[in-house]
């Protein structure tokens, strides 16, 4: 069986300009890891490390464009790229929460059910990132009535089994719907970090203790490649013409499988440049759409 990545199309730089800086809590001044930092109107982008960190390379033709920065907790902010790139430190403001009303519903756990069941033989392409095309890619869940009686979300199961991955992380991102049915505010309140171990063929996340009751409306369930130096992998690339040189990539870690279904049986979003959009993309030589390779275990 042939694997094969979703990938943005691949930039060469030209000239190149290095921003370097830490992103910090302007209230405590504490530096925060994994800001999505992206340039808008291009495919460039990073994400700050464990300890607040980034780097950043940025093309000539960048220069007069903006950067988004967006975190968990945080409110996003815009600056452009001239002052990013003089900028040692940037600041964001934590968000403040307007708490709706909470229903406590009494949690049994004797009856649990499985949404989107899959099995490696389900399993036939997948999804990577490389360093020039930064995205978080979103599934959506529908309700259904038939979620009535195990209507809290217990476990998420990522899929890798198409891939022998080293070590990495990646975050998990739960989303209401917006209005343009697009992902739109942070169901969990803080970050959930995943650790994969080598060869790891499936991550499952416990969300019990978020007491979170699957919205009438559905959610998205969101995957989220950091772009830290922790999940960097050099691969090379061959080209059939002999006159082309081969060439170094770094690509990030962890690339996780997807199901090929037919068109219009799911609703996939990524966020990429700044923005949320819809997404589909053949499967390799079919006309049926790769979908992120997620499954819900439900309870009462």
């Amino acid at each position: 069986m042939k694997v094969f990545f979703l990938l943005f199309p691949f930039l060469v730089f030209s000239q190149q300009n290095v921003a370097k800086g830490l992103v910090l809590d302007k209230v405590t001044n504490e530096p925060i890891p994994y800001v999505n930092i992206s340039i808008l109107e291009s495919t460039i982008g990073t994400s700050s490390d464990d300890d607040g960190s980034f780097s950043l390379e940025i093309k000539e033709e960048d220069i007069n464009k903006i950067v988004s920065l967006s975190s968990l907790g945080y409110e996003s902010s815009k600056i452009p790229v001239s002052l990013f790139l003089k900028s040692e430190e940037i600041f964001l403001n934590p968000k403040t929460e307007v708490l709706e009303e909470v229903i406590i519903k009494d949690k049994f756990e004797e009856k649990t059910k499985t949404v989107n069941r899959i099995e490696d033989s389900d399993l036939c392409h997948g999804f990577g990132s490389f360093a020039e095309n930064p995205w978080i890619i979103a599934l959506y869940f529908p309700y259904k009535e038939a979620y009535e009686e195990t209507e809290f979300l217990k476990l998420i199961k990522f899929h890798f089994g198409n891939f022998k991955n080293k070590k990495a992380k990646f975050r998990l991102r739960l989303f209401t719907v917006g209005k343009d049915s697009l992902p739109d505010i942070d169901i969990l309140k803080e970050n959930v970090i995943v650790e994969l171990k080598k060869k790891q063929k499936e991550a499952v996340v416990d969300v019990a203790d978020y007491d979170i009751i699957f919205p009438r409306e559905g959610f998205y369930v969101a995957f989220e490649w950091l772009y830290i130096p922790y999940n960097e992998e050099e691969v090379t690339f061959h080209f059939a013409d002999k006159k082309r040189k081969k060439e170094k990539r770094i690509k990030y870690l962890p690339a996780f499988s997807a199901t090929c279904e037919e068109e219009g049986e799911f609703t996939i979003a990524v966020y990429v440049s700044g923005e949320w959009r819809f997404y589909a993309s053949n499967a390799y030589r079919s006309e049926k759409k790769a979908v992120p390779a997620i499954s819900l275990t439900l309870s009462n």
